[in-house]
């Protein structure tokens, strides 16, 4: 997979938590991660397609309903297979950030997503 790829991936994989529609963000959920694929983050710890669809709509309904959204990540680096990025949640109205982070997503051999691990910095 080429870093441009991998790039692309990360963006889209920080998109989907920002997905208003339900139907999309299943599809994208589906397409990102591997059907075992993996979501940590503190107390959260879920697997497959239908937990993790579950806890990114989750999530999704927290940050809209609080006026908030994920922004595009940042810092991006890559090792193979495995990408870090930074990301924030900013706050729609004003652009201030909420909540800050560190991200790490650990790729299978097809590029998708075998585990994401988020950690909350600020």
């Amino acid at each position: 997979m080429s870093t441009t790829n991998i790039e692309q991936l990360v963006q889209q994989f920080v998109a989907v938590w920002n997905e208003t529609d339900e139907q999309r963000r299943r599809e994208d959920v589906r397409a990102l991660w591997t059907s075992q694929g993996r979501h940590l983050m503190g107390p959260h710890d879920v697997r497959g397609h239908d937990a993790l669809v579950e806890r990114v709509t989750a999530s999704h309904r927290r940050s809209a309903e609080g006026g908030c959204v994920f922004r595009p990540a940042t810092s991006i680096q890559l090792l193979p297979g495995v990408a870090k990025f930074r990301w924030d949640m900013a706050r729609r109205s004003t652009g201030k950030v909420v909540s800050a982070g560190v991200g790490f997503l650990l790729l299978s051999v097809d590029g998708r997503i075998e585990c994401d691990c988020l950690f909350t910095e600020s």
